[in-house]
């Protein structure tokens, strides 16, 4: 279980949670996994007259992902109607294991989904040309297709059979090897994505990213998150709870941790604040922007603090949870938060090496300090050997693990963290 953090004197301690806390936080969880989505109506020319809380709702839909991977469906529902859309789809893939995730609110057939799976995704060209677009990009068929190629004749005589023909999508996961789009599909019918349809997605896809991130950071890694208990607060996973007013209600063990084991962020007061005078400000607009005290148009961007011990410092990251004035506010918080410790050394376990890919102890050690930032020169130093025999070693990890490059293989043994 975690514990409130609060300010005792000049610095940052941890005391134990109050009950009613724990239990205002468990109703609300409680509530999230009851499937509590706050509706909004919305008509077909939605998008044209977006306004500010329109858009909160909508975002505050998405955020509620970040604690529980079923909510993504009935956000993107609420998403396909504002736009006029056939449906929406949260298309996730492991581009290092292979593991994928599709979830389409408009659904395939049998057979076309079939075909889909056997055929057409190892040519789809949308994806060829989405995968290496920036994180936070933007894209429809104008950029991601071209009609008059001859090869994606196969593609478009099967697009033409299913409920949707055109798409406008926001890239939302670039980390650790795993892509992320979500998108909204359109009928033959209604034609391509419009500048305003566009606008929306340029609006919407920095608060998925939030969105997503925090689900990664706050569960197990796995590609779409899991549903948050409280549990999860007795992890060293470092995330914590904001109020509306700004003030940290629940923290997690592993953000306590970190909390007392730096000098770049403290508590005063139950709030949040920077260490060092030149970076206060910052952190003062990140928490105002996390908390809703801006425009939601305006989602909280992450920030780096380097405080005094680190060399890279740490990074801050919020997930608006968009709470409304309503009976529930007196437990809802209105922001996630995770904290990611940039000089915190990536410990990587040699057993594991040696057991899931059959590694020798001196392969294992080798890809092992790799992973955790070794150079070459430092593995050979360090173990007493060539650089020339370190390279052997490599070779021969590379072909245990099913990989050729060293990015490749960190990829794959970081996930084992």
């Amino acid at each position: 279980m975690g514990s409130i953090l609060r300010q005792t004197g000049p610095g940052c301690s941890v005391a134990s949670l109050k009950a009613r806390n724990t239990q205002l936080l468990l109703v609300w969880l409680d509530l999230g996994a009851l499937g509590y989505v706050p509706t909004v109506t919305v008509g077909e020319r939605w998008v044209m007259a977006m306004d500010e809380a329109a858009f909160a709702e909508l975002t505050q839909a998405f955020s509620s992902a970040a604690l529980d991977p079923s909510q993504w469906r009935p956000a993107m529902s609420k998403l396909a109607d504002a736009l006029g859309a056939v449906g929406c789809a949260l298309e996730l893939s492991d581009l290092t294991s292979g593991e994928a995730v599709i979830d389409n609110t408009a659904q395939l057939d049998g057979d076309l989904a079939r075909l889909y799976e056997d055929r057409i995704f190892a040519i789809n060209p949308r994806i060829r040309r989405a995968v290496p677009l920036r994180l936070g990009a933007i894209a429809d068929d104008a950029s991601l297709v071209d009609r008059d190629d001859p090869a994606n004749g196969e593609f478009f005589d099967w697009l033409s059979r299913t409920p949707y023909y055109y798409l406008i999508g926001g890239k939302i996961l670039a980390q650790e090897g795993a892509v992320g789009f979500l998108t909204a599909n359109f009928s033959q019918a209604h034609g391509m994505a419009t500048a305003e349809h566009h606008k929306v997605f340029a609006a919407l896809t920095p608060h998925l990213i939030n969105t997503m991130s925090a689900a990664r950071a706050i569960t197990r890694r796995s590609l779409r998150g899991e549903a948050l208990t409280l549990e999860a607060l007795g992890t060293e996973r470092a995330f914590a709870f904001l109020s509306a007013d700004g003030r940290l209600v629940e923290a997690s063990v592993g953000f306590e941790v970190l909390l007392r084991a730096q000098d770049t962020l403290r508590l005063r007061q139950g709030e949040l604040t920077a260490d060092r005078p030149g970076e206060r400000r910052i952190v003062e607009t990140f928490l105002a922007a996390a908390v809703g005290r801006r425009s939601p148009l305006s989602p909280p961007a992450p920030i780096r603090l380097r405080g005094t011990q680190g060399v890279r410092g740490l990074v801050l990251r919020a997930a608006p949870l968009a709470p409304r004035h309503d009976a529930y506010d007196i437990f809802r918080p209105a922001a996630l938060l995770t904290l990611t410790d940039l000089d915190q050394p990536h410990r990587v376990r040699r057993g594991d090496l040696e057991s899931l890919f059959g590694l020798t102890e001196r392969e294992a050690e080798i890809a092992a300090r790799l992973v955790e930032g070794a150079t070459l020169e430092r593995i050979a130093a360090a173990l007493e050997i060539s650089e020339h025999t370190v390279r052997q070693h490599l070779k021969s990890v590379f072909g245990k693990v099913g990989v050729t490059r060293q990015a490749e293989l960190v990829a794959v043994v970081s996930r084992l963290a």
